[in-house]
């Protein structure tokens, strides 16, 4: 009997003291922030956090929910403070429950601050274990706050998560891609590779172009929202850790055909101001690739790009002759879509190279993946320099493989 109570006395002893949920919380205690904004005011040096986020409070089925007034369920406050660490104290003032991050899909960081202030950012997210890395980072010509305040009264997802999936299928258009905190990190680490970022812009619906429903309190914006849409348009280019100019959609979609990125858009033999639109082809790109190569020639690093497309033929302007495409018409079609990639490469190539003079496409981390050494003694410090003048010369080989009866015109009786 006294072996029995003495095991049941250490048996409870031991449970007293084995780990358990010490740190448990009702998900209901956090604020769970899933966009983050931030702006700069280079002449007042002041920062504004802005920070979206959802209701979790647990509801009765009759009680009625204050943040659905246009269908969406988000909150948005922003705070301005010298500090960034002063932008979220005073975020915390207004917000009755524990400020967490762990849940940030999206962060937009305004033209001013990317130009700016944008290291403390990047440094401030690095640091802050509870947000990760894999968040969708943005940058907008105009203010954060405006980006992430502005919502589409057709949709019920929150303005954060709408930038998410718009830069996440930007891909479908070829003017962009994904990049999270962690891939700019990188971008911002490796010699020879300048950064690109998507650009996020903000149009607000006509009725809404001068109202905002906000309330205002010194240095603080609470509740602001207002009507509208959002819209990926081209990338940001940087050089260093500043934002130096834009790629418009025409430079970003050559960019993209530099780099290598999946594109799978639809597209044209050329603009519809060149000519009349019976004349256009129509395109849908399947597959793209390319592969950057670096040769040494007298002394010069050259650059060899090799684009590869496929596309199939959306429309012809064709009216008579046999049901399917002959090979000379076969051929016409995708001189003129590598014509078309040319373009655009062509004009990512005179931004990046002539006006921002900014490697974004890797040319420099291609040649140190090359030779390391040649790279480290030769060609690092002075990269910024001899990339103007770099010759890059580009190879465009197009595929159009469908050639059946899909591209005959349709018969009208």
């Amino acid at each position: 009997m006294n072996t029995r109570m003495l095991l049941l006395a250490c048996t409870m002893l031991v449970l007293l003291v084995l780990p358990g949920c010490w740190d448990y919380a009702e998900y209901e205690d956090f604020v769970q922030i899933i966009g983050m904004g931030m702006d700069y005011n280079n002449e007042t040096q002041e920062i504004t956090l802005t920070i979206v986020y959802q209701p979790t409070e647990r509801k009765s089925s009759s009680q009625p929910d204050a943040a659905t007034k246009s269908g969406v369920q988000q909150i948005v406050h922003s705070a301005t403070d010298k500090t960034l660490i002063g932008t979220v104290t005073k975020l915390q003032e207004v917000v009755h429950k524990k400020l967490f991050y762990g849940y940030v899909k999206t962060v937009v960081i305004g033209e001013e601050a990317a130009r700016y202030n944008m290291m403390d950012a990047i440094d401030l997210f690095d640091r802050s274990p509870a947000l990760h890395s894999s968040a969708y980072l943005a940058i907008t010509s105009g203010k954060a706050a405006d980006v992430l305040q502005t919502i589409d009264p057709y949709q019920t997802i929150p303005s954060a998560e709408k930038i998410q999936d718009l830069i996440y299928f930007a891909p479908n258009t070829g003017l962009a891609y994904v990049v999270t905190i962690n891939t700019f990190q990188e971008m911002l680490a490796i010699g020879g590779w300048e950064a690109t970022v998507p650009h996020i812009i903000a149009v607000a619906a006509k009725s809404q172009k001068e109202e905002t429903k906000s309330s205002t309190h010194e240095q603080m914006r609470l509740n602001e929202e207002r009507k509208g849409a959002h819209r990926v348009s081209g990338l940001a280019a940087f050089k260093g850790e500043k934002f130096v100019g834009w790629l418009d959609e025409k430079e970003s979609q050559g960019f993209c055909w530099i780099t290598g990125k999946k594109i799978q858009a639809y597209t044209v033999s050329e603009p519809s101001s060149v000519g009349g639109t019976d004349e256009i082809l129509y395109y849908a790109v399947t597959d793209s690739n390319s592969k950057i190569k670096v040769q040494m020639e007298n002394g010069t690093p050259v650059i060899y790009v090799d684009i590869k497309a496929t596309a199939v033929l959306r429309k012809s302007s064709r009216d008579k002759g046999s049901e399917f495409l002959l090979l000379e018409e076969i051929n016409i079609a995708e001189q003129k879509l590598a014509d078309h990639i040319r373009s655009d490469v062509d004009a990512a190539l005179n931004k990046g190279q002539k006006e921002l003079q900014a490697d974004i496409f890797g040319f420099g981390f291609a040649l140190f993946r090359k030779s390391p050494p040649l790279w480290k003694n030769e060609y690092e410090a002075k990269w910024a320099d001899i990339f103007p003048d770099i010759p890059v010369h580009v190879t465009i080989d197009v595929t159009v493989p469908n050639t059946g009866t899909n591209i005959k015109r349709l018969i009208v009786k």
